[in-house]
């Protein structure tokens, strides 16, 4: 699959998700809900959102002039005191729902409130504390910022977000605001997604550097900014991951930025230079499906620093993401059972909780080993637990 496309495949389905559990094809009576997987760290998770202007930077896709405002969302060891989070911001779930209604499924209603995360809203920071297998305490908590899919939202890899924190990681996901599917600020203006469908791949790479310019803010706000992670951190061990573009994203900005000091790429085609260039730091590329893009062949042949390819044959795109959780709350695994390629191309042929249980494992292990210094032997070999998991390259 070209992996610029998936925006428009994300949103089809969470558009066709809320058509099914809204118009009587899923019993509305039933309501089925999902608990997202119960996290395998020690720590309780708490999550917040942030509000940040960049009053340096003028917003280069706003349609009027303006600083860069972005909305971020933050996992973290948290005291395991007040309500559970929502699923992302109830803005996203009506948007999906209004796309539905605007292309004749009816009026249909939203539906991701059903999804219930592990983390509680707003709880209180734990102080940093001595890590499992960590001989010493760290001065703050190591931090990974994330960056999303074109077109998609912040909240898709929530499931993995919340398994890092309860790791003992502060983990950032930015809203690219107007490539993120819906922005809703404090105030209550919400801003829509307005990057053009058939984008060139010089008008990727230029994407990704507005998107790493977020990044690098992000993290100046954690760093320094008047936020409650200030002085909580420990900022020489900060890491860095997207899905999609926002995997290239991940890759550019170690470049631009050596406080990134290890990051992935989630099945997301490389086109800036770290496929020409490679990155300057450990870099992981986990691919999902049976094809290699171009890019994968040329970062491969140019990375230098620490670097591993994992490829998932039988994943596919949305693979990284909650959408592979999303059946058992939809209803969609009975609703098409007689369409069984209809199914496999929207949620692959794998078992969704395994799946996230193998990115979580996977990526809690590069960041450990890059971050915290710990063996990791799972990054060097095939893993006769995970035997659907294959190593394809390695270099240091």
């Amino acid at each position: 699959m070209l992996r610029t496309r998936v925006t428009t495949l994300l949103t089809a389905v969470f558009v066709l998700l809320t058509a099914l559990l809204s118009t009587g094809t899923a019993t509305a009576a039933a309501k089925p809900a999902l608990d997202l997987p119960a996290t395998s760290g020690p720590f309780p998770v708490g999550t917040t959102t942030l509000h940040l202007v960049d009053r340096a930077r003028a917003d280069p896709w706003a349609p009027t002039p303006g600083p860069r405002e972005l909305m971020a969302q933050v996992w973290y060891p948290a005291v395991p005191v007040g309500q559970r989070a929502e699923y992302g911001d109830p803005a996203v779930s009506q948007h999906f729902a209004d796309l539905a209604t605007a292309i004749g499924m009816g009026q249909v209603e939203p539906w991701l409130d059903r999804v219930h995360p592990t983390a509680r809203q707003a709880a209180e920071l734990l102080r940093p504390q001595l890590l499992p297998g960590q001989p010493t305490l760290l001065r703050g908590w190591p931090l990974i910022l994330q960056s999303h899919g074109r077109g998609t939202v912040r909240a898709a890899t929530t499931a993995i977000a919340e398994d890092l924190a309860a790791k003992g990681y502060v983990v950032a996901a930015v809203d690219h605001t107007y490539d993120a599917a819906v922005t809703r600020f404090p105030d209550g203006r919400t801003v829509r997604a307005n990057r053009t469908q058939n984008p060139t791949e010089p008008e990727l790479a230029a994407e990704v550097q507005v998107r790493v310019a977020d990044l690098r803010f992000t993290l100046d706000q954690l760093s320094a900014g008047d936020t409650p992670f200030r002085h909580r951190l420990d900022l020489r061990r900060v890491g860095v991951f997207g899905h999609s573009l926002g995997g290239d994203t991940a890759a550019e900005a170690m470049r631009a930025d050596r406080r990134f000091r290890v990051g992935a790429n989630l099945d997301g085609a490389f086109w800036g230079e770290a496929q020409h260039q490679g990155v300057p730091g450990p870099f992981a590329l986990f691919s999902a499906g049976p094809g290699d893009h171009p890019s994968f062949t040329r970062w491969r042949a140019n990375q230098r620093a620490w670097g591993r390819h994992f490829t998932l044959p039988e994943g596919i795109h949305s693979s990284a993401t909650d959408l592979v959780l999303f059946p058992a709350v939809s209803g969609l695994r009975e609703l098409l059972k007689d369409h069984p390629e209809v199914y496999k191309q929207i949620f692959g042929s794998l078992d969704g909780v395994r799946t996230t249980q193998l990115y979580r494992t996977y990526l809690g292990a590069l960041f450990d080993r890059h971050l915290l210094g710990r063996p990791s032997p799972l990054l060097d070999r095939d893993s006769a637990r995970w035997p659907e998991h294959r190593l394809l390259f390695s270099v240091g």
